[in-house]
């Protein structure tokens, strides 16, 4: 087998926790919980629907929620569909005159395309610029609220530099203006106390795959004292109570309530160490006279540093860290590398954009893989920096 470079791309995919896996190999065996939990008239399907609902309460519990409070997805991209589609189709929203949605610039793309879509279909969107450190405060959102405002959708903690915004602050404002609020969770749950039901957010979208779980399942909670009556993305047989049709992938969802409740049992231990690691790599670079740590640090994910170099050729970045499985940050195409439009959002300039890589680390980073990683990064960019000074390649 060859050598395989070092993983540090967790914020975009997570390797599946070995707990999580037997649970699925387990359901999805012959003599396993393999059954429709929509089948009512047998026990195969009485148990499958037993996994599902014990699954929902795990979700619930680390999250601070009612059971009922959650609808499984396929995923976050979905919950947020859901979110925010279901409820500006809603006949709440559709009776009334409020046409005004309110989001950021850097907020995951499947929030952006969907406000896309409803700014053509004539919805107002209003899209806040964050600061430099990538952070939406309460105060922007309560200067962007207006009379025709009905919901406002901002991340918890942002997938490329790792800032964690007040949720909690922005759900109170919004609560205030008698505005919903949304929240896409997807890389903080677990991670952080959120306490959905004793909070102000409406909606929050959940996933377990970067918490060691699988991809391709996902929960959105919807505050139940609200009374949402989303209209659904997926029409079907009446599961999930009417709020997503198709048969509840039992393996699926017994995989992301394991997730959760493994990351309960071990998040605070994995926060101190990767804390530790990311301080580490932080102070190493930040050694160098070129480099620029990008995002919020006093608020942060313990999982996500963002780094850009200056007067290097970003062409050259990533293939030179052949040793590292990383991120530049940026979205490639297959005929250019565009830069990330969230590093561009908080004040990087092109060049600074497309020169930045996205360390994220998980609970199986090692200090030996962290150490070699350190090593590797700066010997590599240090190269990049001298060549670019040997050949002029400046801004």
């Amino acid at each position: 087998m060859s050598h395989l470079p070092i993983y540090l791309d967790y914020a975009a995919a997570t390797p599946i926790d070995e707990a999580v896996l037997e649970l699925m190999l387990k359901i999805l065996r012959q003599d396993g919980l393999f059954g429709n939990p929509s089948a009512k008239d047998h026990i195969y399907g009485w148990q499958a629907a037993e996994v599902v609902e014990e699954a929902r309460e795990k979700i619930a519990k680390v999250v601070g929620c009612s059971p009922l409070a959650l609808t499984y997805t396929s995923g976050a991209s979905e919950s947020n569909n859901l979110a925010i589609l279901g409820l500006a189709r809603s006949k709440n929203i559709i009776n009334s005159n409020k046409r005004h949605i309110i989001s950021s610039q850097i907020e995951h793309k499947s929030v952006l395309s969907a406000l896309e879509y409803l700014q053509e279909q004539g919805f107002k969107v209003t899209l806040l610029k964050p600061t430099s450190q990538g952070e939406i405060t309460a105060q922007m959102v309560a200067e962007a609220i207006d009379d025709q405002t009905f919901l406002v959708s901002i991340c918890h903690a942002n997938s490329v530099v790792g800032t964690v915004n007040d949720i909690f602050a922005i759900a109170d404002v919004c609560r205030a203006n008698d505005v919903y609020f949304h929240t896409d969770c997807a890389q903080s749950a677990g991670w952080f106390d959120l306490n959905l039901d004793k909070s102000n957010i409406s909606l929050a979208s959940l996933t377990p795959e970067k918490i060691y779980g699988p991809k391709g399942v996902g929960a959105l909670y919807i505050k139940k004292e609200l009374n949402l009556a989303l209209t659904p993305l997926i029409f079907g047989g009446g599961q999930e109570r009417n709020l997503r049709g198709g048969t509840v992938a039992t393996h699926q969802v017994a995989a992301m309530g394991e997730a959760f409740y493994q990351m309960e049992q071990k998040a605070s231990a994995d926060k101190e160490r990767l804390y530790n690691y990311r301080k580490q790599i932080i102070q190493a670079l930040s050694e160098l006279d070129f480099v620029k740590i990008n995002g919020k640090q006093d608020s942060c994910l313990p999982t996500i540093v963002s780094v850009s170099f200056k007067d290097i050729d970003p062409l050259m970045l990533l293939p030179s860290l052949h040793e590292l499985a990383l991120s530049t940050g940026s979205a490639c195409s297959s005929s250019n590398l565009q830069p990330s439009y969230v590093l561009k959002a908080i004040g990087l300039s092109d060049k600074e954009a497309r020169a930045s890589i996205r360390i994220s680390i998980g609970r199986f980073t090692t200090q030996e893989q962290i150490t070699k990683a350190i090593e590797h990064i700066k010997s590599t960019v240090i190269k990049l920096h001298q060549a670019c000074d040997m050949w002029q390649v400046k801004e």
